[in-house]
């Protein structure tokens, strides 16, 4: 026994002592003293009181089943007692996924109270089935005063194909044990209605706290601290499917440390009212936030049923130790069916950590498709069959002795049944972990009940997934999804990467150590070739001794020295480090900065490839070298006051930007000669005779505004730029043209577009609905006064005056005191409370509670009108 599964059971056990919970008390809410007689009678006349037991509450929490059980490790069987509010039958069982599909039930009917049906279920929800073997034993049944208790057992491991082995789940990175319950008032068993309840236990820890409680009980016991990283109320879509990103970096969380800290647990954190949108979602560690971040490393995936996980006590996932490590983000998977609106989610994961670093690095290999690279391909109609293979030479290649995995999860969509996860050792399968009824509604992520085993170099996988009349693969929970997540230690990784062998051709590097999967894809004729373990039939040989097998003693192996040594080198740009400022944004490159796109290139390119030589490309930007003989702009220096000024055209580079670039140029390219373009505006020689431009100078309120088509000049960038050009030049013919803008004429204003004549009466930062480029209020009082009558641009601003001067006055309660002969019918039965803050998508962060004023002061004809009815 491990120090750490010792340390589990006292914890368990102390937990237990100090927190136990009466089992006589489990129904004081639901019913009155004199309905609960027969249970409490029942409790009191025990001989020998059950150790462990727990509360299964039905989903609307009206009702429940008390459920108690014992381990007898000498005889290897486990004895169960199930006590209900019912007089006709009771189910109690061990479920795949936590639902009635792919369970194995003990089945109790009071019209035969000598016996108990040993039955289980593959997907036929009708009536179980009575199983070949067996194997649940009646030990005593009780049916009286409106209750029925039944106490039965069963060997651990039956090894009966129609039953589910129940394995050690005391190691909290294990899956948990999951029961469910039904029962009724008829004789024999039949449609329970609400009458049915599920709960993931922990049957070996000793304790009768719930599972949840005594996780986060002894985590807290075990770590330092902890941080979350979780949304604040983001506006679930109302579409089908969406996946959010959000991330936090260590300055973000606020924690308590200097240096690296080690992961050693997480539990998710959920929002109870939306938890039924949340499909799964997963973790990453990266070196920043931002979707081009690499390289990545999983740390969590999370799906429903899973109450998170802990380390053992000498293995942990380091993060903020090192520049790869800098941040963690989470990917929610939100499915909405019935595309509700207004539903707001703080959803996300709490970690738990220890200041210092764990002996041992845990990572999670990834196996199946995981990078997507089958999106939109169709699936066939029918039983479907797809295995991707991933050969022996990846983990060989990789490098590193022999690892041990902790846990499994196995991820499909809607239409899938079954998938398994196997490792291959030459021509031989050592481990297969599966699940033979999938059930999407229970698990996303099928938590796989199995003990550690071991990896070793060589080792290669076959990942298959079988669905039933699929339609595509893609992100919707109606597409489909195959991937393999397996967590093990120590980590493995090659050039900064982790290691994972995905199916495509994602990543170079990966595809030079032999970390590609093959696939292969078949059509079923049957449902037999689903290959299913559970519920084939059995010949009831049943060594009643055996216990589920064990993994083997884990021991190191040794690298094959006869190997050959794959020699591969990552692409070499920015070799020597990124001398720019690491978040100048590459022009022309879908928004990546030097650190995303350099890091990304340095982890994933290799070295000579086309994709690795157009990176390199980015170097004069990114990691410039002095040059021999540097580009001469600007020799005598900046003029003074011009440094900050945005060239125009430039990507918004400034004139002390250029001077920074220039020296990395040599003398001689055509791009000092583009370079040397920008001079009139940074270092001007002088003129003869100045532009013209506002000579009456620009007032301070006008000298920020920002000029239409100048590349984000302003008019006082305008100014000290027409100094430095000839007043008969075509740019200060060109520059003249702002001057209604930057300094229109002291007479302009009987001439000047009407705009709000008695001035605003709205906040003058409101920002207007639909405004193109989020304009409010103020600002277009100000733009007005700029415009003659007679611009095309003063009817677009006119057009807001109902928001921002309306003709009416809004009283408390929101009604119109006078007004348009008939406002604008927006959100007639008004907006709840709950939705006023909203954010209209597309009204520039209008809320419906804007809207609601907005619309009042239009008429209901109107073209705007129309455009807010959308809403």
């Amino acid at each position: 026994m491990t120090l750490f599964l010792l340390l589990l059971i006292v914890t368990f056990t102390l937990a237990s002592h100090a927190d136990a919970i009466d089992p006589a008390t489990y129904f004081d809410t639901i019913l009155t003293p004199s309905e609960t007689e027969g249970y409490t009678s029942w409790l009191s006349s025990l001989s020998a009181p059950y150790p462990m037991h727990t509360f299964m509450p039905t989903d609307n929490i009206d009702d429940g089943a008390a459920v108690f059980w014992n381990l007898d490790e000498e005889n290897k069987e486990v004895h169960f007692a199930i006590a209900v509010h019912a007089e006709g039958w009771v189910g109690l069982g061990v479920s795949e996924a936590g639902g009635m599909i792919g369970s194995d039930i003990a089945l109790f009917e009071s019209s035969s109270p000598e016996e108990v049906i040993d039955s289980y279920v593959v997907e036929d929800r009708i009536r179980p089935l009575v199983d070949t073997c067996q194997d649940w034993n009646l030990t005593d049944a009780t049916v009286q005063d409106g209750w029925i208790i039944v106490e039965v057992r069963r060997l651990l491991d039956t090894q009966d194909s129609q039953d589910h082995p129940i394995v050690n789940d005391v190691e909290l990175w294990s899956a948990p044990t999951r029961l469910i319950a039904a029962w009724g008032d008829g004789e024999m068993a039949s449609y329970h209605g609400n009458s049915k309840a599920r709960l993931s236990v922990r049957l070996f820890a000793n304790s009768v706290l719930s599972e949840s409680v005594a996780f986060e009980k002894l985590l807290d016991e075990e770590s330092d601290g902890y941080f979350e990283v979780h949304e604040d109320n983001y506006l679930i879509p109302a579409v089908e499917t969406t996946y959010h990103d959000f991330c936090k970096t260590f300055d973000e969380l606020n924690i308590d440390q200097s240096g690296g800290i080690s992961i050693v647990g997480a539990m998710p954190v959920m929002t109870e009212e939306t938890r039924r949108f949340i499909h799964h979602f997963t973790v990453y560690i990266a070196p920043s936030c931002g979707r081009l971040a690499f390289p990545r490393s999983m740390i969590y995936v999370w799906a429903p049923g899973d109450s998170g996980w802990a380390l053992p006590s000498n293995v942990g996932f380091p993060i903020f130790h090192n520049t790869n490590a800098q941040a963690i983000n989470v990917q929610i998977h939100y499915n909405n069916p019935s595309e509700e609106t207004g539903v707001l989610d703080s959803s996300g994961v709490r970690f738990y950590y220890v200041n210092e670093e764990r002996d041992e690095m845990a990572a999670i290999l990834e196996l199946g498709d995981p990078l997507l690279m089958l999106e939109s391909e169709p699936i066939n109609s029918g039983l479907t069959k797809y295995q991707f293979t991933c050969p022996g030479e990846c983990s060989a290649n990789i490098g590193g002795g022999s690892v041990t995995v902790l846990n499994e999860f196995l991820h499909m969509h809607q239409t899938g049944v079954r998938m398994t996860n196997e490792v291959v050792r030459g021509e031989e399968v050592v481990h297969t972990s599966s699940v033979d009824v999938y059930d999407f509604e229970q698990q996303g992520g099928f938590h796989v009940p199995q003990e550690p085993f071991e990896l070793r170099p060589g080792d290669g996988f076959r990942t298959t997934c079988y669905y039933r009349d699929g339609d595509k693969f893609g992100l919707d929970s109606d597409e489909e999804m195959c991937i393999a997540f397996i967590m093990y230690y120590p980590a493995k990784e090659k050039f900064g990467n982790p290691w994972m062998c995905p199916y495509g051709d994602a990543f170079e590097f990966l595809s030079a150590l032999g970390c590609d999967q093959e696939l292969k894809f078949y059509d079923l004729d049957s449902v037999g070739e689903l290959e299913r373990a559970f519920g084939a039939s059995n010949e009831c040989a049943v060594d009643s001794h055996l216990l589920s097998p064990t993994a083997s003693p884990i021991t190191d192996q040794p690298t094959n020295s006869a190997r050959p040594t794959i020699d591969i080198k990552m692409c070499s740009v920015c070799s020597d480090g990124i001398t720019a400022d690491p978040d100048s944004v590459i022009p022309g490159a879908g928004g990546a900065t030097c650190a995303s796109l350099i890091s990304t290139a340095q982890a994933t390119m290799l070295e000579g490839t086309d994709s690795c030589e157009s990176v390199k490309g980015v170097e004069p930007l990114c990691c410039p070298a002095p040059a021999d003989i540097p580009c001469n702009f600007c020799p005598s220096g900046l003029s003074a006051g011009n440094a900050l000024l945005k060239v125009p055209g430039a990507d918004g580079a400034t004139c002390s930007d250029l001077t920074v670039y220039a020296a990395t140029i040599e003398s001689e390219s055509d791009l000092c000669e583009s370079l040397k373009g920008a001079e009139p505006l940074c270092c001007p020689a002088p003129v003869d005779s100045p532009c013209n431009f506002c000579t009456d100078e620009v007032s301070p309120s006008n000298a920020l505004l920002e000029v239409p088509g100048a590349d984000g000049a302003t008019c006082g960038d305008l100014t000290v730029y027409a100094a430095t050009i000839e007043n008969e030049s075509k740019i200060c013919s060109d520059i003249m043209m702002a001057e209604v803008l930057c300094c229109p004429e002291e007479d302009a204003a009987t001439m000047t577009c009407s705009f709000c004549k008695n001035g605003v009466t709205v906040d003058p930062e409101y920002v207007i609905p639909f405004a193109p480029n989020g304009d409010t209020c103020g600002y277009l009082y100000e733009l007005a006064s700029t415009l003659e009558s007679d611009s095309e641009f003063c009817p677009q601003i006119q057009a807001a005056e109902p928001v921002c001067c309306p003709p009416i006055e809004v009283i408390e309660d929101n009604t119109p005191a006078t007004g348009p002969a008939k406002p604008c019918n927006f959100c007639s039965n008004e907006v709840s409370s709950s939705n006023a803050l909203l954010e209209v998508p597309g009204a520039d962060g209008a809320t419906c509670s804007d809207l609601v004023v907005y619309a009042a002061a239009l008429e209901n004809e109107s073209d705007v009108c129309s455009d807010i009815m959308m809403a």
